[in-house]
């Protein structure tokens, strides 16, 4: 570990930003079990505050590493370089808030304990945090350590029964012990820390290549389902001159040969791309319901009515053209299906960058708990983009008795970059965290099916147009659904209390 402030920082950073290449789509899943050393050593080597910078400059470089595509999006919509870059710094340095108040906990409450403790504390610590702000916006399919292992299956089990920060506490115990380990005066006590940290990891994988190999090949009967994927240009769909031609693309889509008429059409998030009555079925939509003789379930943009204010929506479209049932999407995008404290923020930005929000007036959420919406599946949930970040939403809808969840989204604001497809795996980790499957539906991709064990079983690529044919089991093999959807974030609630018990019994020594 190098010595002196500055290196410290540096090699915190360095190890935040290789921890970053587990996320989509590198997959680097490695870096992260051990990328976060440097910040262990150089939080337990100063003061708590010191420990909050380590914390921070290792969260900075995580997040930039992660979230660098906004760059490039900003840049397309014709954002000033200057202000694209800070974007991506504000928003960077605004997530390694929660970095730096975990280290400097840590380092506060590790102080006074003997090394053999340490790493529990920084795992504790590490996932209080990240439970207490996961509440919060803004949020992306980013900002847990335990993202970085999409692409371990085996690993991702255990969020099952153990929420989405299981994986977070892991990674982190691994990082502590190993940086006790690490340390010039070694004792047996740190490397009993390090062989528990193992343990640990090593149970997580075994439980889920467990559960994995009894995944049963053949599930059953299913329904067909069909998930469109017309790959709009986002920077042409609001303009009024497009709509005919969008539309007959979807006609197009749809009037493709198929080989058994399906139970459910899928259609993506604001799919018709104008103003739509909540109460009245979309009429594209209607008269293809009725002639597939199959429901549709439409993103819509609905309109301010007695039923509430402008809100992202859904319809579901009944097979003889009649309105099924419906949904307003309960967790909206910071400026960019509202724009907070809208009254400080002066014209001219609104001008220049947020116009479609003169054009469409600041969404209003739907109530947290909704119909659940009735397909060929049983219950069927839904969210809409940005919703599947949090897994309270899906958890929630779950707990209520959904069998199935369908994602529609719109991820052509972020072109072919890193965005599309970190938000995209997300839903692998909430379909195992509830064991039920997810239908996903993107204008520009990534569309897929995804079984209650994560696994992708129909993918359509990103920006590759077309249509999605996809035989879906109707059988329920988890009709308990799973531990965390009974019980919720139960880790990330414990770790809070036992945090805030060890602040009690430090302020009384």
């Amino acid at each position: 570990m190098p010595r002196g402030g500055r290196a410290q920082l540096s090699a915190a950073a360095l190890g935040g930003g290789l921890a970053a290449l587990g996320l989509p789509s590198w997959g680097l899943w490695g870096f992260a079990w051990f990328g976060l050393v440097p910040l262990v050593l150089a939080a337990n080597a100063g003061t708590a505050r010191r420990a909050a910078l380590a914390g921070f400059a290792a969260g900075l470089a995580y997040h930039i590493v992660a979230l660098h595509w906004i760059y490039a999006t900003c840049r397309f919509a014709q954002v000033p370089a200057v202000v694209s870059a800070l974007a991506v710094l504000g928003l960077s340095a605004l997530l390694a808030a929660s970095w730096a108040a975990a280290a400097a906990l840590a380092r506060a409450l590790s102080e006074s304990l003997p090394r053999v403790l340490r790493p529990l504390v920084w795992a504790l610590c590490w996932t209080a945090v990240a439970s207490a702000a996961s509440r919060f916006t803004p949020r992306f399919g980013v900002d847990l350590l335990g993202y970085t292992q999409w692409s371990n299956l085996a690993l991702l089990q255990a969020g099952s029964w153990g929420g989405p920060h299981l994986l977070d506490f892991a990674i982190m115990l691994f990082n502590a012990s190993l940086a006790e380990a690490w340390l010039e005066d070694r004792d047996d006590k740190a490397a009993a820390a390090l062989t528990a940290s193992l343990a640990l990891a090593a149970a997580v994988w075994g439980h889920g290549a467990f559960v994995l190999a009894a995944r049963p090949d053949d599930r059953g009967p299913a329904a067909r389902v069909e998930i469109l994927q017309p790959v709009v240009d986002q920077y042409h769909k609001w303009d009024e001159h497009w709509i005919e031609e969008i539309l007959a693309g979807y006609d197009e889509i749809l009037s493709r040969p198929r080989p058994a008429p399906p139970a459910l059409v899928v259609w993506p998030e604001t799919s018709v791309p104008r103003w739509s009555h909540r109460s009245e079925p979309v009429a594209e939509s209607a008269r293809w319901a009725v002639k597939l003789g199959a429901q549709h379930l439409v993103g819509i943009i609905a309109a301010a009515d007695r039923d509430g204010g402008p809100a992202n929506a859904v319809q579901l479209i009944a097979p003889d053209g009649r309105l099924d049932g419906r949904y307003a999407k309960r967790q909206l995008v910071p400026f960019g299906e509202f724009v907070p404290l809208r009254r400080f923020v002066p014209r001219f930005v609104i001008d220049r960058w947020l116009m479609i929000l003169d054009n469409l007036g600041d969404m209003e959420p739907g109530a947290p708990r909704q119909p659940l919406l009735q397909t060929a599946w049983g219950p069927t949930a839904v969210t809409i983009c940005y919703e599947a970040i949090f897994p309270r939403w899906p958890r929630l809808d779950a707990a209520r008795g959904a069998r199935l969840m369908i994602n529609i989204t719109n991820d052509a604001w972020y072109l072919d970059t890193w965005g599309p497809r970190q938000h995209y795996r997300v839903n692998r980790f909430r379909a195992i965290e509830n064991r039920l499957t997810v239908i996903r539906s993107g204008n520009n991709g990534v569309s897929a099916v995804i079984d209650p064990w994560g696994v992708t079983t129909a993918e359509l690529p990103l920006n590759v147009r077309g249509r999605l044919d996809s035989e879906v089991p109707l059988a329920d093999p988890f009709p308990a659904r799973s531990f965390y959807t009974r019980h919720g974030d139960w880790l990330g609630a414990a770790c809070l209390m036992l945090v805030i018990l060890g602040f009690v019994r430090r302020s009384f020594l």
